[in-house]
């Protein structure tokens, strides 16, 4: 099955892009890059995609799904502070494969169940950190999207969303609306390794300095239209 790993890159992180480019092309038939926020295309974009989109405006890490609606095959969204080990993209095609190609399947997640109203209201034991020990595979409902996989031949997830910088969330709510199963992969410490720890200005740490307002609000109007499930194949 034909693969594609696609990318949101901000400017600030240019020195960064060239390692991570590296680490997918040898994986995937194709490789694209949307350059959010930028006036130039970086030499290592030019050498190692395959495609790419070149934006003055800065319109959020969304914009890694813009090729899905157009791809048939394995659609892998990745992030541009990430390196990907050597095995990374087919472990996560052994994965998508695995449940027929309709669950998503990634690295990172958590499990939220019934009505929270704060991110942190998370099941117990119900977090799995990318680069952190997760013994077995399981099933989460809120799956990080910088290490995510499907079958774009048969889950359609969307490649607009209302909101910006909120692309875990949001196709988290699109998966609970479709009663689409998200599949956390066992993995080591360190198998997927992060060149840009604790960014202050990384989207994480942006929204917990404003106490996850906008997170908290999309988690909670999801609640209100039914609670939330866990999903499997």
């Amino acid at each position: 099955m034909v693969r594609l790993a696609a990318l949101a890159a901000q400017a600030r992180r240019e020195h960064m892009l060239p390692a991570v480019l590296q680490s997918l092309r040898p994986q995937v038939d194709r490789l694209c890059v949307y350059l959010n926020g930028w006036n130039h295309v970086p030499a290592c974009v030019r050498e190692l995609a395959d495609e790419h989109v070149l934006a003055k405006e800065n319109t959020g890490a969304e914009r890694k799904f813009h090729w899905a609606d157009r791809w048939e095959g394995i659609y892998c969204s990745t992030d541009d502070d990430l390196i990907y080990p050597a095995d990374y993209v087919q472990r996560m095609v052994d994965a998508v494969r695995s449940k027929g190609g309709k669950a998503i399947a990634t690295v990172h997640g958590r499990v939220y169940l019934g009505r929270p109203e704060t991110v942190n209201q998370v099941a117990p034991m119900g977090i799995g950190h990318y680069d952190k020990h997760v013994p077995c595979d399981r099933p989460v409902n809120h799956g990080g999207t910088g290490v995510m996989a499907w079958d774009a031949s048969q889950l359609k997830i969307p490649t607009e969303f209302p909101a910006q910088n909120m692309a875990d969330l949001q196709v988290a709510v699109w998966a609970q609306q479709h009663r689409v199963p998200m599949w956390l992969l066992a993995h080591e410490v360190g198998w997927v390794k992060t060149v840009a720890r604790l960014d202050p200005d990384g989207l994480f740490r942006t929204s917990q300095r404003e106490g996850h307002k906008r997170r908290n609000s999309l988690l909670e109007q999801q609640g209100s239209r039914a609670p939330w499930r866990l999903f499997e194949v």
